[in-house]
């Protein structure tokens, strides 16, 4: 039970939400599809409308990653101020993006400067990344745009609901490295993101908080350390993994305890997970 003014407020996001979003089958969804084409589609659709977790949301992607020609896939939640400016993070389900990437976009705040995100965040919606990226005019998106492409992001879908009354976004991305001929996806991944949309919103926690500059003063290497605590290791075993000493390890945690203002692991994750922590897979190793 959520209480609070803030809680209310969610509470009547989730009730409007689920009034009004009643969601037609688009006609043309699955034109120029073949029959299997039409099943695995079907199949995705299904465990998206049944997810109740974090995990499940993940197993539709996972399984459409598995069914379509993309690569690279993300999804996530973020915070929206007064006026809709993003203001971070709070549950990101990462299926098959690079891990230095993701590190590096919240490390240097590229979310700022994303041209995808940026619109993604204002209004809901479905983009075709090659048509957003033509509209990039500025440096910075420019140079966005080459690092991006560096790390196999070069071409793909994102769609995206927005909520600024509720101060809520979700966007799901689905990208590959090469041409995906993503024209040919839109109406799949745009029904598809809305039933992950409500699946999120079902599943996401209600009261964290957005990203704070403490977590983003954390190391690579402290990020990596975080990463594999949060997965139960022991700082023997995390110092086995990395080629490391315990003794090293500790040292690093000493340094996350101070940036955290925490006394212990536990306290450490939990404080890094409810402010933007990158949740990785790979887990980079750079000090």
């Amino acid at each position: 039970m959520y209480t609070g003014p803030y809680s209310r407020i969610l509470i009547e996001c989730e009730i409007l939400m689920a009034l009004s979003f009643k969601y037609p089958l688009p006609s043309q969804l699955f034109d120029d599809f073949s029959k299997q084409e039409c099943r695995h589609a079907l199949e995705v659709f299904h465990y998206a409308a049944q997810a109740e977790t974090s995990d499940d949301v993940r197993d539709a992607m996972v399984r459409f990653q598995g069914l379509f020609p993309f690569n690279r896939l993300l999804g996530g939640l973020a915070r929206l101020g007064l006026g809709g400016q993003f203001e971070g993070f709070t549950n990101v389900v990462n299926v098959s993006y690079p891990d230095e990437w993701l590190y590096l976009y919240w490390k240097n705040g590229y979310a700022g400067v994303d041209p995808v995100f940026q619109a993604a965040s204002r209004s809901s919606g479905t983009q075709v990344w090659k048509r957003t990226y033509k509209q990039a005019t500025s440096d910075n998106e420019l140079e966005f745009i080459e690092t991006a492409r560096g790390f196999g992001l070069a071409d793909g879908i994102t769609t995206s609901s927005v909520d600024p009354a509720c101060g809520l976004a979700t966007f799901f991305s689905f990208a590959g490295e090469n041409d995906v001929d993503a024209e040919r996806y839109v109406h799949l991944v745009e029904y598809l993101g809305h039933h992950l949309h409500l699946a999120l919103m079902r599943t996401a926690r209600k009261d964290a908080p957005a990203t704070e500059q403490c977590v983003k003063e954390l190391s690579p290497r402290e990020v990596t350390i975080l990463n594999w605590i949060k997965n139960g290791k022991t700082n023997w075993e995390v110092g086995q993994i990395l080629g490391v000493t315990e003794r090293t390890v500790r040292f690093h945690l000493a340094s996350i305890f101070s940036k955290l203002d925490v006394t212990s692991r536990s306290q450490a994750v939990a404080a890094a997970m409810e402010h933007g922590l990158p949740v990785l897979h790979g887990l980079p190793t750079a000090s």
